[in-house]
């Protein structure tokens, strides 16, 4: 099982422990494996979910994703995962977007904004299992 399904899995166990669900975003275009929607309220709460096994971490936020999430009106963030389906960092839809304004995010020849754990990230980014990522996303 990849890194993010097994996310999804340990996500949806941690959220029913507080009365919450979890489903695939649906505000997308597309149904994504990628695009979970958390039934917080008043109002969901999106996770665009990336994982990586490469050292340093290196992955790739789809340029129509982040378009649609910016759009949406909903609470979104992103989850970087590294190595473990359980371990990353965390960031907001606000931080992703003020990078990719900023030219700190450039857009590559394939339609993603390469995000690289070397340039990307400051140590309170970092989380370490999935209580303590549900605790900082709700």
């Amino acid at each position: 099982m990849d890194l993010v399904a097994t996310f999804r899995k340990s996500l949806a166990t941690e959220l029913a422990l507080r009365d919450l669900g979890v489903s695939m975003w649906r505000g997308g275009t597309r149904t994504s494996n990628h695009l979970l929607e958390i039934s917080t309220a008043p109002q969901a709460t999106v996770l665009y979910v990336k994982g990586s096994s490469n050292t340093p971490g290196f992955w790739g936020l789809t340029k129509n994703q982040l378009d649609r999430l910016s759009s949406s009106n909903s609470r979104w963030l992103c989850v970087f995962l590294h190595k473990s389906s359980s371990t990353g960092y965390l960031l907001t839809g606000g931080q992703i977007l003020s990078r990719v304004r900023d030219g700190e995010l450039t857009l590559s020849g394939d339609g993603d904004y390469k995000v690289n754990e070397r340039s990307e990230f400051v140590r309170p980014q970092y989380f370490e299992g999935i209580q303590a990522l549900v605790s900082r996303a709700l």
